[in-house]
């Protein structure tokens, strides 16, 4: 017998079946996630230890994880749903506005993004994410989402990144969400993680 949880992403998978791209609102996000939370369907970031992405159906301000057995039952299609969940990050992206944090030479240390919504997760992965830093901080970035209603990005050029641990292991550990303390490197090669905040 199905759980309640795997009822309701039966239920969501079941009408995008029927309904395709004729769904009044697109219900699969694709986030960031910690390993440790062991996901059935997760896929891998070139150079991560901690962290994943896994896609999710949204169903309110519930984020559901489909089962191993329900995803090879409906056969999905994982491009197709990287596909889904590119057009959702890019929208949620679009709501989101940086805050600059500057030093006392008024220049920027960090951009923070936040949201009262679990939705910084996807958008960070937004294509064109790299983009609405580019004029700020430069064409490649270094990015950690302690959670998921924060990011903070930094330049990866004489970034002091690693003075802001308080502040990320905070922001990891003061949540019902946390995802990672993982550093990732954007820019125009892709995505990577390049290493962890650690304790000074």
């Amino acid at each position: 017998m199905l759980d309640v949880g795997c009822s309701k992403i039966f239920a969501a998978l079941f009408c995008l079946a029927l309904l395709g791209n004729a769904a009044a609102e697109e219900p699969w996000r694709v986030i960031l996630e910690p390993k440790s939370m062991h996901r059935e369907i997760t896929w891998e970031i070139p150079g991560a230890e901690r962290t994943v992405l896994a896609p999710v159906v949204v169903d309110g301000d519930e984020y559901l994880f489909p089962s191993r057995q329900i995803w090879d039952r409906f056969h999905v299609d994982p491009a197709e749903i990287q596909r889904r969940g590119a057009l959702v990050s890019t929208a949620d992206l679009a709501t989101l506005k940086p805050r600059y944090e500057r030093n006392s030479k008024q220049v920027i240390e960090y951009a923070e993004l936040a949201s009262d919504r679990p939705i910084v997760a996807s958008a960070v992965l937004a294509p064109k994410f790299l983009d609405l830093f580019r004029d700020t901080l430069g064409d490649k970035v270094l990015l950690v989402v302690p959670n998921r209603f924060h990011a903070y990005v930094f330049p990866a050029l004489a970034s002091n990144y690693q003075d802001y641990y308080p502040m990320v292991n905070e922001a990891f550990h003061d949540t019902a969400w946390p995802i990672s303390v993982e550093v990732f490197e954007v820019g125009p090669e892709g995505f990577r993680a390049i290493g962890v905040y650690k304790s000074p």
